[in-house]
């Protein structure tokens, strides 16, 4: 991970009830830049990172993420949760989740295309890769930037079988079974568990996820990374989906079982029973954790929230 100093605006961090326990409004955390393949140059000269990798991701809102400031400053967020308690999370993410930080939020810059591939959801990831402590994955993407004519894959274009999918994968025709999207600045998109997808070139994108690295890929044009065939062939739905495309607007613009998105001008409330995650689109300020049921103002708006 490329190692990364932020400074940017104080948010109110955290202080002390009358009764001495720990008591956090907020938490801003150091994000985490991760080379990839595909990756491009945006994050980089966005965070100030060295060096010549590509990098791909910023994750800006995970637990294991670094606390930038108060008492729990250098320490990762998930050694901070369990002091934190459900006061912090929230009593919808405790009971569905325990103390954990469920969603995953990042900053995605494509050079090139993304592996083919597809994710698990709940049942499959705690029946088959419990070990991995791994939730299944349900994401959304809001496309903050896009080359003229950008695409992406988001489930085949007609019905297919299992073993016609496998062949496609293996011998590389796959691509003429997929359905190709074009996409533009704003478009918000939904992606269930089970949904072939893939990001193309030249988009910088704003991803929401459940708490999950459990991606099977299917085909990777070639670049000698490990496929994941049997596993992308048990979960993938075999059939054509809508794409559920939102556009991002003031206010909430996309809410899923898993997650709510919003686009947030000047100021940020946490649900009383779930904690707010706050990414701004384009700033290098670090990502936010804020309290269940606190509010905070946002400098520089407007900042993307993700919640439960």
């Amino acid at each position: 991970m490329a190692d990364i100093g932020i400074g940017g605006p104080r948010f109110p961090p955290v202080g002390w009830d009358r009764l001495g326990s720990m008591k956090a409004r907020s938490l801003r955390l150091k994000p985490r830049l991760v080379p990839r393949v595909w990756g491009g140059r945006r994050l980089a000269e966005r965070f100030g990172a060295r060096g010549s990798e590509p990098i791909g991701e910023a994750w800006m809102v995970y637990d294991e993420n670094e606390v930038l400031e108060g008492p729990f400053a250098g320490r990762r967020l998930r050694e901070a949760l369990p002091e934190l308690g459900a006061g912090f999370l929230g009593k919808r993410a405790v009971e569905r989740y325990g103390l954990e930080l469920p969603l995953l939020v990042k900053l995605l810059d494509t050079a090139a295309w993304l592996s083919v591939q597809v994710h698990p959801d709940d049942a499959y990831a705690h029946r088959v890769e419990a070990d991995t402590g791994f939730h299944g994955k349900n994401e959304a993407w809001v496309v903050l930037d896009a080359d003229p004519g950008a695409q992406i894959v988001y489930g085949v274009k007609r019905p297919v079988t299992r073993e016609e999918l496998a062949a496609a994968a293996r011998d590389g025709s796959i691509l003429e079974l997929l359905n190709f999207v074009p996409v533009a600045p704003g478009d918000a998109i939904f992606v269930p568990a089970g949904t072939i997808h893939a990001l193309g070139p030249g988009l910088l994108v704003y991803e929401v996820q459940q708490r999950s690295d459990l991606t099977y890929r299917l085909y990777d044009y070639g670049r000698g990374r490990r496929l994941h065939l049997e596993k992308a062939l048990d979960v993938a739905r075999l059939a054509p989906t809508p794409v559920p495309k939102r556009r991002l607007q003031p206010g909430e613009f996309l809410s899923t079982s898993f997650f709510a998105l919003s686009l947030l001008e000047s100021e940020a409330r946490a649900p009383d029973e779930s904690f707010l995650t706050l990414v701004h689109p384009e700033r290098p300020e670090p990502g936010m954790v804020l309290a269940a049921g606190e509010a905070t103002a946002l400098p520089d708006g407007p900042w993307l929230a993700a919640s439960l």
